[in-house]
């Protein structure tokens, strides 16, 4: 009994060491989280117009192309919920705040990131934004959020090869090059992965965005909701009585607040396929077009 007792212990031991030093050394490895942050936490006082949302925004609006002081703070599978949390994290520093942008998608009043496939990446507002999501132990902790395989890859990426995991640009766009997929086959997959009979969470959305555009007309910020560019493929494949309702709940809202203005550029005919690297997710020069567009419109108003 002595014998495999000291046994268990020999094993356990390492392992214990390894564990205990594996969660700081992912915690040290800079993220768009963590820079995006920092970002804020220095810069959000002298940001003029903040871009905020999910992957449409994060790899479809460029401040290079935004006259003023601009950011994108958007994330992938960020949630409305999720950016009127990073709005209230820096409530204090908004002063030069001009302009609002959000990004009123297909799914944008029926989603939350923790209902879906990405699910894991709440942790990073727990953990980077401090921004307390939950208190699950799985929801702090990287080594419990993602798998080991992955983590000592990440491990070994950064502090072996010296590669940076950070895919954002110094202003917050995912510069990162994305492969370009087909776009009829992503554009029917994606609309399939957008769709939903679920519109419980339209009532909670609701009142976030009647939240947001208090916030921004006690603090003289307008806000500018937008419909992101989709390839055909993509538009044709949308449930319409989803798209219907999106679109209505959004003119309403802008309907009674002055602040507000809607721009649905959905099918826009300015956009080609060679703007989009999958159906609804714009590349670098599809980018470069959304920007200039909003860009203009901003100025507008």
């Amino acid at each position: 009994m002595k014998a495999f007792l000291k046994k268990t212990i020999i094993f356990l031991v390492p392992l214990a060491i390894f564990f205990s030093a594996m969660e700081p050394l992912l915690r040290n490895i800079p993220n768009d989280y963590s820079y995006k942050n920092n970002y804020l936490m220095n810069n959000s006082n002298k940001i003029s117009k903040l871009f905020l949302g999910s992957s449409h925004t994060y790899y479809g609006i460029n401040p290079d192309f935004i006259s003023g002081n601009s950011f994108n703070g958007s994330h992938i599978s960020q949630s409305i919920n999720l950016d009127y949390e990073i709005l209230k994290k820096y409530k204090n520093n908004w002063e030069a705040l001009e302009y609002l942008m959000i990004p009123i998608d297909y799914f944008t009043l029926f989603s939350r990131m923790r209902n879906g496939v990405e699910y894991w990446r709440v942790k990073n507002y727990n953990l980077y934004y401090d921004i307390q999501l939950s208190s699950k132990l799985s929801e702090n902790s990287e080594l419990l959020s993602i798998n080991l395989k992955s983590n000592i890859k990440r491990v070994v990426s950064y502090y072996l090869l010296n590669k940076t995991p950070i895919t954002c640009s110094k202003l917050g766009y995912g510069n990162i090059y994305v492969k370009s997929k087909d776009l009829a086959e992503t554009g029917k997959t994606a609309a399939i992965r957008h769709t939903t009979k679920d519109f419980s969470k339209l009532n909670e959305t609701i009142k976030i965005l009647e939240e947001i555009i208090d916030w921004a007309s006690i603090n003289n910020t307008k806000i500018i909701f937008y419909t992101t560019p989709a390839y055909t493929t993509y538009v044709s494949n949308l449930d319409a009585d989803q798209l219907e309702l999106t679109i209505n709940t959004i003119n309403k809202l802008v309907e009674k607040n002055t602040n507000c203005s809607y721009f649905n550029l959905l099918e826009d005919s300015d956009f080609y396929a060679s703007d989009f690297s999958d159906a609804d997710h714009l590349n670098q020069e599809g980018a470069k077009k959304l920007s200039m567009k909003l860009n203009e419109l901003i100025i507008t108003q």
